[in-house]
């Protein structure tokens, strides 16, 4: 599918109406959600999983002004307005969810229901770093905020990719210790001897977030489509505050789930994400772990 003048490789599998568009995050492809692709189907959905750009079949250019956020956005609405999607269950983790937690805010009307795994409303990740509120605006909130998102600092930094890949992706193993498939995603790298995905944090510095929600508390608005948060508690890079405040900015039914896991919920703790995922597009949860398919 030619989306934004690209090559993008966008599984569409189910027919009908119900639909759910799944938005990976780093360092995966669509394939991460193998789990839930399956149990979806097996629901009456139609899913819908692009591979973002830089990552899996997509095109993968190695120029880092392709990655600013607003047009991998952009991409988003293409492949929705191409495939004529309507009524949207929409899902994200980690980037997917900053790309994703940005769409519901531009075109709440394409979308039904919004889960977010892992990553609360974006004004309250990065506004925490300076709340004035008096319950929230404490230097133990912004230390939480800003220590928690030090390797966005780190991947914007020359030396980065060659920092991953040395002695044998030691580094790598260190820092993805878990992601329960991190040898997968080591091989893809060594196809390529590339790590476009670093361009997304290149693209984006963080600090410009901060600043404009320095400037103004509103920069990421209240959203208006309902939204469910699934924290993993054993998070190593998202902290639970900027979930558990989510609701304040959320002007519709909000639903902050805790369950265990790592980062990678949808891979290491799948069934709960999908017992959860089917109950809040309000679906029967059977079935939750079917046979892994390509996503």
């Amino acid at each position: 599918m030619k989306i934004g003048g690209h090559d993008y490789h966008v599984s569409d599998q189910g027919k009908g109406d119900k639909v759910v568009f799944l938005v990976h995050g780093m360092p995966d492809d669509g394939s991460c959600w193998k789990y839930q692709a399956p149990a979806l189907l097996n629901a009456g959905y139609r899913v819908i999983v692009p591979d973002t750009l830089g990552y899996g079949k997509t095109d993968r250019p190695v120029e880092v002004e392709h990655y600013k956020v607003e047009k991998i956005i952009a991409h988003m609405f293409e492949i929705i307005d191409t495939l004529g999607l309507k009524d949207i269950n929409l899902v994200g983790h980690d980037w997917g969810s900053a790309i994703t937690w940005a769409m519901v805010m531009q075109k709440p009307e394409l979308f039904r229901k919004f889960c977010s795994l892992s990553v609360g409303h974006l004004g309250c990740v990065f506004g925490q770093a300076h709340d004035m509120t008096q319950e929230r605006g404490t230097p133990e909130r912004m230390l939480e905020s800003v220590k928690t998102n030090w390797f966005t600092y780190h991947h914007t930094q020359p030396g980065m990719e060659e920092l991953y890949m040395a002695n044998d992706f030691k580094y790598f193993d260190l820092f993805f210790c878990s992601h329960p498939e991190k040898q997968e995603v080591k091989r893809l790298i060594k196809e390529t001897g590339r790590i476009e995905w670093l361009n997304y944090d290149i693209a984006n510095p963080m600090v410009m977030d901060y600043l404009a929600t320095a400037k103004d508390p509103n920069v990421y608005p209240n959203v208006k489509v309902p939204v469910m948060v699934i924290y993993p508690e054993q998070d190593m890079f998202l902290w639970p505050t900027q979930a558990i405040d989510t609701p304040s900015r959320v002007d519709a039914e909000c639903r902050i789930e805790f369950i265990q896991g790592g980062h990678w919920s949808m891979l290491d703790h799948p069934d709960d994400v999908n017992v959860r995922m089917l109950d809040w597009f309000g679906s029967e949860s059977f079935n939750v772990r079917a046979n892994v398919v390509e996503a």
